[in-house]
């Protein structure tokens, strides 16, 4: 009898053992059947969602499923755009919003989730979800779309925000945050719902300290030209971003070298695999910029034995490099001769010994030609081919003509694009924003178009202009 009373005692506390642990473990939806891929659905608001006359500042949202919220505070937007961040919070099937603004009157405001609303199992995305009310007795409907590319590529970047204003004065931009603010997709695509009639002022930031404000001039921003009337206009905005010049700092000490290195000039060079490209300079590149060269101690030799006497010698203080321009012999060896007193850099930093580089320039073979016949080309906003390989500019080319013909042009793949150069200076130019009058800047058309030119080959492509605003 002794020995049955443990057991009866555990045969007695298993349920509540058992209960306990059920308590304690976690809701797991059952295994099997087809995966979930379908979003949260919307069940009810409160307010519900286009409400009128709404007075509370308490937000709940419900769903059809457990949800989660990612990175909320990233994801969702508000407007018109608080000047305190509301308190936003995911529970069980429901999220909560308090505002911590007031309430303007008669105010239609929009929240837009973008993509923070998702299924907690599957992590499925509701997409776009906006929820919508009005402190008012009616909902503005009026809407506003543009797009946004990035001016010096032509391209497109889907981290730029559009925003409007209804101030005019330029310091806005700087000191207050605007009033309604939304996403770009990635194609530069932007619109702004559920908006009042009136005036706005339209800008287009990146925001990199995440305050909706231009406060930055190493952020990229745009704006329009003239203001927009919501309501009476609803063309589409176009708008071209930039970023804004900066100011190299100057050097104002000498810089030195990290302990343990060797204390001498050394320099890189730009020959591919021991060749000299037979269309391009020969430069040397230095870690510091140098502080005096001796021309007179750099001789250039043609099969060891003839010296080169028609070569331009510069250095580039800016650039860090000395350039060697001459007419190369193509297929010819070359040997370049440093004397060790031919340079020093802002430290002080000299060779050590003489130093020769002995280099081979390619032949014509490993060339080829190329011919691009341009349709649609307006000739009369001076534009300039850019020539690119990935994001690196190998190539400007002013344009007097619908053709454009080399006979000798280095092979590979190249991005084609248009600079439509306003100031004829060569070069694309930012815009300036607090100029007096505003300056917009100059505008590079992305030709989607890929050529290949092949070494010893006639390379020709037909290059349609598509039309631009």
């Amino acid at each position: 009898m002794k020995r049955l009373f443990p057991a009866i005692i555990l045969i007695l506390c298993i349920p509540t053992i058992m209960m306990k642990m059920a308590g304690c473990a976690n809701i797991v939806p059952p295994g099997g059947g087809p995966r979930d891929s379908l979003p949260p659905v919307l069940v009810s608001a409160s307010p519900n969602d286009s409400a009128l006359n709404v007075t509370t500042e308490k937000i709940i949202i419900n769903f059809n499923e457990f949800i989660e919220l990612k990175n909320p505070n990233e994801n969702i937007l508000i407007s018109p755009y608080p000047v305190k961040q509301p308190q936003t919070e995911s529970k069980l099937r429901s999220v909560n919003i308090r505002l911590k603004d007031s309430l303007l009157p008669n105010t239609t405001y929009v929240i837009d989730f973008g993509n923070a609303i998702a299924d907690i199992n599957e992590g499925n995305v509701l997409k776009n979800f906006r929820y919508v009310f009005s402190t008012g007795a009616t909902i503005d409907t009026n809407e506003l779309s543009g797009r946004i590319v990035v001016a010096e590529t032509g391209k497109t970047d889907s981290t730029f925000f559009a925003v409007l204003y209804r101030k005019q004065e330029d310091s806005t931009v700087v000191k207050e945050k605007p009033m309604y603010v939304t996403r770009v997709d990635s194609k530069g695509f932007f619109r702004f719902y559920n908006l009042p009639t009136g005036t706005f002022y339209v800008y287009a930031l990146q925001d990199a300290d995440g305050d909706k404000r231009y406060n930055q001039l190493s952020e990229a921003f745009a704006f329009a030209d003239s203001a927009v009337a919501i309501g009476t206009d609803s063309r589409p905005v176009q708008l071209y971003a930039y970023t804004a010049e900066k100011i190299k700092p100057r050097r104002t000490t000498a810089e030195t070298e990290k302990p343990g290195t060797v204390k001498r000039l050394t320099y890189t060079n730009n020959l591919e695999s021991n060749a000299q490209d037979l269309l391009d300079s020969l430069k040397l590149t230095y870690t510091k910029p140098l502080k005096f060269v001796n021309v007179n101690s750099i001789q250039l030799f043609r099969d060891s034995t003839t010296p080169v006497t028609n070569v331009a010698i510069s250095y580039d203080t800016v650039n860090k490099r000395i350039v060697l321009i001459t007419p190369w012999q193509e297929g010819a060896n070359y040997r370049l001769i440093l004397d060790k007193e031919y340079a020093a850099d802002t430290t002080g930093l000299k060779p050590t010994k003489n130093d020769t580089l002995n280099f081979r320039v390619k032949a014509l073979k490993e060339y080829g030609s190329v011919r691009l016949r341009f349709k649609n080309l307006d000739l009369s906003r001076n534009p300039v081919l850019l020539l690119f390989t990935g994001e690196q500019q190998v190539g400007s080319y002013p344009l007097t003509g619908m053709e454009w013909y080399r006979t000798t042009y280095k092979p590979g793949e190249y991005e084609l694009r248009i600079l439509y150069d306003t100031n004829k200076n060569g070069v694309w130019d930012p815009g300036d924003y607090f100029s007096k009058p505003k300056r917009q800047p100059e505008k590079v058309q992305n030709l989607e178009v890929r050529i290949t030119i092949k070494p010893n080959w006639d390379n020709e492509s037909n290059v349609e202009i598509a039309t631009q605003q």
